[in-house]
């Protein structure tokens, strides 16, 4: 298969990124393609122009700097002092040729996948196309309707979203910052909440207390290298005198976005992780994930795991 012919832009700033983008009615960014690329060969949402963000100083400077490689997350030690469960994330991406130019925006910003959407252009003329590709109605749920439920799979998301991290993105109108739990919304297509098409991923700030919390991340897939998640779980505590605090939950390839779990969070707070009380969060975070056909696992199986990633999660974090 071979990738359709774009312009490829390489900017060397921020600002002329974003010129590029406004200047084009048809684009792309790349970070590290690795999803884009392949997604283009396939057919999947292809652009007359791809703005390369590879050259661009800024997004590499901070610890959480959008450009950064998986690989150079997974060997940070400093990171790996103040924020292992991230770190582990990292490292459990893929496989180490693709953590080598996979970027940590890449992976926040990774497309929502589907088993009726990432398929080749042959495959989708001979069995039919979806709402997210050329045709006019979901495959998953054929209702009428809009709203596409292709699963979003990135590892990183839910982590972060537990150690309450800000994103800032460039754009148009100059920096802004925006909490990532406010990031996403729940479409498959229309991805995001109030991104304007010429902004992108500068850097990422975790929370003031951010290392006050002991986080861990569990997630199911086919392999143990390579596969997407089929599901994933991040848990975080705030101990205090032996007591949680306060408990995040947040999930991942479960829905069209990552998400946090507030309610099931309120179960633990006030314990200190007993055995009664991660079993009944588990079992309550299973009943409210509501994954759909679109995968290669089944939708019982992937729900009833969320049960087992959040006992696993929460037992690591009473651990650690």
């Amino acid at each position: 298969m071979r990738i359709p012919d774009f312009t490829l832009h390489q900017p060397l700033t921020a600002e002329e990124a974003v010129g590029l983008a406004k200047g084009s009615e048809s684009f792309d960014f790349l970070s590290g393609g690795t999803d884009l690329l392949p997604n283009y060969k396939w057919g999947l949402g292809c652009r007359e122009n791809v703005i390369s963000l590879r050259h661009i100083p800024e997004l590499s400077e901070t610890p959480l700097g959008a450009g950064r490689t998986l690989w150079e997350i997974e060997h940070d030690s400093t990171l790996a002092e103040q924020f292992p469960a991230l770190v582990a994330a990292a490292s459990g991406v893929a496989t180490p040729l693709i953590r080598r130019s996979a970027t940590l925006g890449g992976n926040l910003f990774l497309d929502t996948r589907c088993w009726h959407f990432n398929q080749t252009a042959d495959w989708r003329r001979a069995h039919g196309s979806c709402l997210k590709a050329e045709a006019d109605q979901c495959r998953v749920l054929p209702d009428p309707g809009d709203i596409c439920v292709a699963t979003y799979s990135g590892d990183l998301a839910p982590v972060l979203l537990v150690h309450g991290a800000t994103a800032f993105l460039a754009g148009p109108k100059g920096e802004r910052a925006v909490p990532l739990a406010d990031l996403w919304a729940p479409d498959g297509i229309r991805r995001f909440k109030d991104v304007a098409g010429g902004e992108f991923l500068v850097r990422l700030e975790m929370a003031p207390d951010a290392r006050d919390w002991t986080v861990a991340y569990q997630k199911l897939r086919l392999r143990e290298s390579f596969d997407f998640p089929e599901g994933g779980v991040a848990a975080g505590v705030r101990w205090q005198d032996g007591k949680a605090a306060e408990v995040r939950i947040a999930t991942t390839a479960y829905a069209s976005v990552p998400s946090l779990h507030p309610e099931i969070g309120e179960i633990l707070v006030g314990g200190s992780l007993e055995e009664n009380a991660i079993e009944k969060a588990s079992k309550a975070l299973q009943a409210e994930v509501r994954p759909m056909k679109n995968t290669s696992m089944s939708p019982a199986y992937r729900k009833k795991m969320a049960r087992v990633l959040c006992r696993r999660a929460l037992l690591g974090c009473r651990q650690g």
